[in-house]
């Protein structure tokens, strides 16, 4: 039920940072429209770009990114321990990401309230508010804690818990 939810929010985070990247992606292209036939560029375009669309496209998806086992691992030793022992190290590995996902959450939580209570701009050719776009971070971040720690309760629990990435062709199906 946990694993579920986590993978329909995930999922749903990873929708809203396709929907960014459209959006990235056409504000961009009618920038440069405007600006090559009309010389009128938008105002702000890459502030707006950097603050919102890049933001939602890197730090929302991690938690399905994680769920699918694909952030970068390095495992050539691991993969020739006895099965418990690679437990003992996966369950490790874990508690360690958790601690650091958990922190970054935290911290960026703080940062994105005390922007909040500042009303945070940023001053370019016009003002833009960016204090919204700051409470993605700890959204993605808290996520992720909780796709970590999920994983590390299954190398607890499951004998034959393998993080390896899932088939791109499986349709989405988890194994882990």
């Amino acid at each position: 039920m946990v694993e579920r939810l986590i993978t329909r929010i995930s999922s749903a985070l990873m929708v809203v940072a396709g929907i960014a990247l459209l959006l990235m992606m056409t504000q961009m292209v009618v920038d440069v429209v405007m600006r090559l036939f009309f010389n009128q560029p938008i105002e702000g375009n890459l502030e707006i770009v950097s603050v919102y669309h890049m933001v939602a496209v890197v730090f929302l998806p991690l938690a399905l990114v994680e769920l699918g086992h694909q952030h970068i691992s390095v495992d050539v030793v691991v993969q020739m321990f006895p099965k418990r022992v690679k437990r003992v190290v996966y369950v490790f590995g874990y508690l360690v990401c958790a601690v650091f996902f958990g922190v970054l959450g935290y911290q960026t939580l703080l940062d994105a309230l005390e922007s909040l209570r500042t009303g945070e701009i940023l001053m370019s050719s016009i003002y833009v508010t960016i204090w919204p776009a700051k409470f993605l971070l700890p959204v993605g971040f808290a996520l992720t804690f909780a796709a970590v720690l999920l994983h590390a309760w299954k190398a607890v629990t499951q004998p034959d818990f393998d993080p390896v990435p899932l088939d791109p062709t499986a349709a989405g199906e988890a194994k882990n």
